[in-house]
Order: structure tokens, then sequence, then C-alpha cells
């Protein structure tokens, strides 16, 4: 059945669509923009203390007046326990010759300390690190829930070329790990929390995919990013398709739709016919994948794929011959004996035309 092994799809991408955004080295660059972040106020404590320390230097060495770099220079050697002359005569350049290495290693050494650590340990600073990413971001798609489904979804959207942030509620789920790897954003926590949607940069996203198992959340995320950003697409799953209809219509989501409902066509039509590979609903009426066999001397054989269109209202989505597998077939390629072909139509026009086919046989 197509779609069902998503790890096994190829999928080409258009050119350029291959971006700077969830490469290694960008991700790099965020988690140093994160540590820098981190450390501001360790470096500005830092640049203070030398600072003061050149003033002071500056204003009170003797004999001579100190330059401005001379200073900096004395300063920043006397962080690190150097003094850069004899013990001074002078009142007030003599604390900073205690206090000084004090302050600054300390500061330094803590800073060692804490960057080991980080390094080490990347998922203490997974939080920070992912919304430096997700800001850094624009026509991403936020996804919420990461069970079966949207762990597929999240798969698909990537093997797409797209940039995707990703919600999860559960912080012991199963797939949390291959998102990490991925290197894609992802948030541990509620995605109704309307703080935690700003810092997934959810102004500038593409659309936002609600693929949890409860309504109500999906529903109450939904109308969220609505407030926040009212033209945003939104996607919802539902279990109820009598709700999913009334919500699509009420609050203008772009889809939203039931999982049985999507799954109930494929089920019935596997058990009516072992040809048939797919079916889904369009409106009101059962379009299917059905497989068929071109006979030597049937109907079919030495007709076009055109033919099918114009006279029957149906498409011919794969031909296997003995060249090989082609998707779409041009309308002026002729079906020769042997060819398998994956043929799409509403159920009661395919149905017909293979009785058809069958008695003229």
């Amino acid at each position: 059945m197509p779609g069902r092994r998503l790890d096994r799809l190829h999928i080409q991408t258009e050119h350029g669509r291959t971006r700077f955004v969830g490469s290694r080295w960008w991700r790099e660059w965020c988690f140093f923009r994160t540590a820098l972040a981190h450390f501001r106020v360790r470096l500005l404590l830092m640049v203070l203390i030398v600072a003061t320390g050149a003033l002071i230097f500056r204003i009170y060495h003797a004999p001579e007046r100190l330059s401005l770099w001379e200073a900096v220079y004395y300063s920043w050697s006397l962080v690190f326990g150097e003094p850069p002359e004899r013990f001074p005569e002078s009142w007030a350049i003599r604390p900073l010759f205690f206090l000084m290495p004090v302050l600054g290693l300390t500061i330094i050494i803590e800073g060692i300390v804490d960057f080991s650590l980080m390094l080490r340990d990347r998922r203490r600073y997974e939080r920070s690190w992912c919304r430096t990413m997700a800001t850094s971001m624009h026509d991403h798609v936020v996804l919420v829930g990461l069970g079966r489904l949207g762990y597929r979804v999240f798969k698909l959207l990537r093997k797409l070329g797209e940039a995707v942030v990703v919600f999860e509620r559960d912080a012991n789920n199963q797939f949390l790990e291959d998102v990490r790897r991925d290197g894609s954003p992802l948030f541990i926590g509620d995605a109704r929390r309307e703080a935690l949607l700003e810092e997934a940069n959810i102004r500038k996203a593409k659309s936002i995919i609600l693929a949890t198992d409860d309504d109500l959340a999906n529903l109450e995320i939904a109308l969220d990013a609505r407030h926040l950003v009212p033209e945003l697409p939104v996607v919802m799953r539902m279990f109820d398709q009598n709700i999913a209809d009334k919500v699509g219509d009420a609050f203008d989501i772009h889809l939203a739709m039931s999982q049985s409902a999507i799954s109930a066509p494929s089920f019935t039509m596997a058990a009516v016919d072992r040809s048939i590979e797919y079916s889904f609903a369009i409106d009101d009426r059962l379009v299917v994948m059905q497989r068929w066999q071109v006979c030597n001397g049937g109907p079919m054989c030495g007709r076009k794929v055109g033919d099918l269109m114009t006279e029957h209202g149906i498409g011919v989505v794969r031909r296997k011959s003995k060249d090989g597998s082609r998707l779409f077939p041009g309308p002026e390629t002729v079906l020769e004996p042997g060819d398998e072909l994956l043929v799409e139509g509403e159920y009661t026009a395919l149905t017909a035309l293979a009785r058809r086919l069958r008695q003229e046989t």
C-alpha cells in the first residue's frame, strides 16, 4: 500500500531547497550564540573588573602616566596573578594586587567549568539552544505531538527538505532521540502555553500541524496559534470526524481530519478487493488505486494511456513493463501485453469498466 514505509520514499526536492538553516554548522553557530548569552554576565563582570583596574592604574600610577593600552595590560596581567611590576607605593593601587586575582580567577575558573559541563551535556541547555535555532528560522513548520502519526509526519517533512520545530509533552517519548539526532529544534512542554508558541517563532512559520491524541488540546492550540497569527494555515487531527468538519467550517481551520475517517476506506477496500492498493474519499466520491494487467489480445492491448483518461476518466499512476517502471506515463504511451498498471479513478467507474473489459476478453 502506498505510504506504508515512509523511510523508503525517494524524494528529490527542488534545487535551492537545501538551506544553511538546519545544517550542522548552523546548529553549532546557534549553540555558540546560546553559550554566549549564557556567559554574558560573566563576560560583562570580567570587562568591568579589567576596565576598573585599568582606570585606577591610569590615574594613580607613578611616577609616569600609563597609556590606555598599558593600563589595560597591567590590569589584565594582574587578573592572572602576574604582577606587572613590584608592589606599588600608591595606596589606591595596592588593593588591586589582592582583589583582582581573586575576583578574576574565580570568574574565569567558574566559567571554564560551566562551559565544560555545557559541552559535555548539551541537553542541560536544550531549551535555550532550541529557542535560538527557532528564532533563526522562517517559513518553517511547527509540529505539535510526536506520537506515531506525528513522527511519520516529521520524517516526511524532513525528506521534503522542510525545517521543522517539534513540540512534545512527554519527556519519555520514544521518538525524541530521533528528532535530536536530526538536529531540529525540540521543545518539551505543553504547546497550549502561548509563550512556548512564541519561542517556536510561530509568527514566521509556514504552518502548524496539530497531531496530538487530545482533540480539545489540538483545538485550543489551533485557536491560540490563530490568535497570534490570524492567517496561519492550521492542519489539525481530530478523532471525531463530525466535530472535525464543524471545527473546520466554524474556525476556518485549513484542514481538520479524523484518522479513522482516513483509514476506514483503505481498510474496507483492502478487504473487498485485493487488487486495490489504496482508497480515499474526495467530497462524496470514493476514489481508489487498483492494479490492472494488460493481457495479450485484450481490449486494452495496443491502446494509449490517454485513451483511458479521455474515454473513461481513469488515470494511469504507474506502468510496469519489461523496460522498467514509470510513474505517470505520457498520454501517448502504448500499452503492451504484460504491462502492469496502477490506475486511479472513482470506484464505481473502475468497477464498471473492469467488468466490461472482462466480458470483452
